[in-house]
C-alpha cells in the first residue's frame, strides 16, 4: 500500500492530526522532508496519540491546523480550476481541431489509409459518442484520447473512482447498444 493511501486511511480515522504530502503540493522538492503533520499537538503528544503510525512518514514537520487547511483549500481550488477547464473544452476537442496541430495531426493519423467504409464507421461513432451525456464525453475524452486512468479522472473530477469507472462503463454500455455491438 501507497504511503498516499496509507495518509487518507489515517486521515479518516483521526481527529487529532492530518497528514499532508509536501510532494503532492510541491512537486520536486528537496530534502528528506516529504510530509508535513497538522495538528495542535506537541511533538511529544503526538508520539504518544498515534502510537507509531506516523514512523513510516518520518522525517516531517508539524504545521498548525490553520496551515493544514490552507493545503486543503488549494486543493479544491486547484481541482475546481482543472474541472473548469475541462469543462470549457470540447469533448471531440481532436475531431474540432480546438487543440491545435496535436489534434490535427492525431485525427489525420487516425484517418489516414482509411478506406470510405471505415471512415463512414469513424463518423458514425463519432455521431454515436455525441449522444452521451457531457460528463460521459469528458470522461471518455480522458480516458481513451488522453490516457488518463480512471483514478486520475476521479482527482480532476473530485469524485470516486467507482464513480468514474461507472460512467465509462454506462457509456460503453450505452454505444454498443447504439452501435449494434
Amino acid at each position: 500500500m501507497s504511503l498516499d493511501r496509507i495518509a487518507k486511511k489515517l486521515n479518516r480515522g483521526q481527529g487529532q492530526y492530518k497528514l499532508v504530502s509536501l510532494v503532492h503540493h510541491y512537486p520536486g522538492i528537496k530534502g528528506g522532508v516529504k510530509w508535513a503533520v497538522a495538528t495542535n499537538l506537541s511533538l511529544e503528544e503526538l508520539e504518544k496519540v498515534a502510537e507509531g503510525e506516523l514512523n513510516i512518514f518520518k522525517p516531517f514537520i508539524l504545521i498548525t491546523p490553520e496551515q493544514g487547511k490552507v493545503f486543503d483549500e488549494f486543493e479544491q481550488l486547484d481541482k475546481r480550476l482543472e474541472m473548469e477547464e475541462l469543462r470549457h473544452q470540447s469533448a471531440f476537442a481532436f475531431y474540432e481541431d480546438i487543440e491545435g496541430y496535436v489534434g490535427a495531426q492525431f485525427m489525420h493519423e487516425i484517418c489516414s489509409g482509411l478506406d470510405q467504409e471505415d471512415a463512414l464507421d469513424a463518423h458514425i461513432v463519432r455521431t454515436a459518442l455525441k449522444q452521451l451525456s457531457e460528463k460521459q464525453q469528458r470522461r471518455f475524452r480522458l480516458f481513451f484520447y488522453y490516457g488518463y486512468s480512471e483514478n486520475e479522472i476521479a482527482r480532476i473530477e473530485g469524485v470516486s473512482q467507482p464513480a468514474v469507472h461507472d460512467s465509462i462503463q454506462a457509456g460503453l454500455k450505452r454505444l454498443k447498444y447504439m452501435l449494434n455491438w
